[in-house]
């Protein structure tokens, strides 16, 4: 059994009869709208008898068809687009979440680095420490020096003396040993 149906509607005041499987609500609101443009084409081109305003209204409703399927087509392009947006938004959260890494790293490499700096700021104190003690201990080793030449000087000098001392000593026994012979 078949569900075509025979409907009665009245299009620019002529009869017809539409067959069809489409509900009877729909076929008679679309006649209703042909209807209501026919008139609306007459009435604004009241000089064009029933054909012209029949054919003037259907190229009216060919432009509005090829219109729709152009802003179908542009909305199709539109969801290429839209596609294209989200990819790019994908893209811009990823190069986000990888800044924010960067980022951190670059907080870990900034205060690895400051670390780095104070310890050597450290060790240049430290330096600079054990460079001072250096140029004092090496002005006392040059003061012992100079200390040590004076004194291996008086030394040489006492020992001179002591000699002389020595020989003076051995000189006046003789002379005492030769004065004791004597007597």
């Amino acid at each position: 059994m078949s569900d075509t149906k025979r409907i009665e509607v009245t299009i620019d005041d002529m009869k017809f009869y539409v067959k069809g499987n489409d509900k009877e609500d729909y076929i008679r609101e679309l006649a209703a709208d042909l209807d209501k443009k026919i008139k609306e084409t007459a009435r604004s081109n009241f000089k064009l008898n029933q054909v012209q305003t029949l054919v003037l209204c259907a190229l009216n409703l060919l432009d509005d068809f090829e219109k729709m399927k152009s802003d179908r087509n542009d909305l199709a392009n539109l969801d290429d687009d839209k596609k294209e947006i989200i990819e790019k938004m994908e893209e811009i959260k990823d190069l986000k979440k990888q800044l924010s890494i960067f980022e951190e790293e670059n907080k870990k490499a900034n205060t690895n680095f400051r670390e780095l700096q104070q310890k050597t700021l450290d060790v240049e104190d430290r330096n600079r420490k054990v460079n001072r003690d250096l140029l004092e201990k090496n002005k006392e080793i040059t003061d012992l020096k100079e200390e040590i030449k004076k004194l291996e000087g008086n030394i040489s000098t006492l020992e001179e003396k002591n000699n002389n001392a020595s020989r003076r000593i051995i000189d006046l026994t003789r002379e005492l040993e030769s004065l004791y012979e004597e007597k």
